[in-house]
């Protein structure tokens, strides 16, 4: 059995900024326990799976860690489901947006853009599933849980693009400063700590654009914004 450790920072992230933005938004419930743990269960599982699947010389061991981590997962989240059946629907959605994860896994073309916004939908889905966890309800709130993860990763697809694989792309670049200088603007036409939320994502994506830094300190930096914008959405929810 062998276990592939995550190297990205983002994904971290990733799994935790959604899940934090529905507790905000919703109410704490000792079920969120129950569903964070199956939620990074699910995710160490799909990573050694999709791991397994590019590889071209095929290692069993990280077949076998998907399905041990796939099996401990399912059994968190089956008891959150017994719970709140109404969470299979959340579930599923997320079941073809997995697919084409998988899908361009098995192509090796993981960096496609379309591969990156399948799994950004997932984790915003997440988000929702946190927010219903505690509020048992479909409202406009969990909406926003939605749509400010989603924008937020979206935009931290464009810089990352900017600083590593696009670097010398100038459609990027002028994608990446319109995308988050319409974020500030669509932010603080929301409420002004959404807006003040994104004024450091638009600044990093102009400011270092050109700089040779790096991945692990692009990494850093990102968590770093990462958590004043959850701090900031958190301010927002909890007002």
């Amino acid at each position: 059995m062998k276990f592939k450790k995550p190297n990205q920072h983002g994904v971290w992230a990733m799994l935790i900024m959604p899940f934090l933005f529905g507790i905000f938004a919703g109410v704490f419930s000792l079920y969120h326990l129950l569903f964070i743990t199956g939620w990074f269960l699910v995710f160490f599982a799909v990573d050694n799976l999709l791991f397994y699947i590019k590889k071209r010389k095929k290692d069993k061991g990280y077949l076998l860690s998907a399905g041990m981590f796939g099996g401990l997962a399912v059994l968190c989240l089956l008891l959150l489901v017994i719970h709140q059946p109404a969470l299979l629907f959340f579930f599923g959605m997320m079941i073809p947006f997995g697919g084409l994860n998988i899908y361009f896994a098995s192509i090796r073309d993981e960096r496609n853009v379309l591969n990156d916004l399948s799994a950004v939908i997932i984790f915003s889905i997440a988000g929702c599933i946190s927010y219903f966890t505690g509020r048992e309800v479909f409202d406009g709130e969990m909406v926003k849980v939605f749509v400010f993860s989603f924008l937020y990763f979206v935009g931290t697809i464009l810089y990352v693009k900017t600083m590593i694989r696009e670097k010398r792309n100038k459609k990027y670049k002028w994608l990446s400063y319109s995308y988050h200088l319409l974020l500030v603007v669509a932010g603080f036409l929301c409420h002004i700590l959404i807006g003040m939320a994104v004024i450091p994502s638009l600044m990093r994506a102009v400011m270092f654009y050109g700089k040779n830094y790096k991945p692990m300190k692009i990494g850093l930096l990102e968590i770093a914004n990462a958590c004043f914008v959850t701090l900031m959405v958190g301010l927002y929810f909890l007002k």
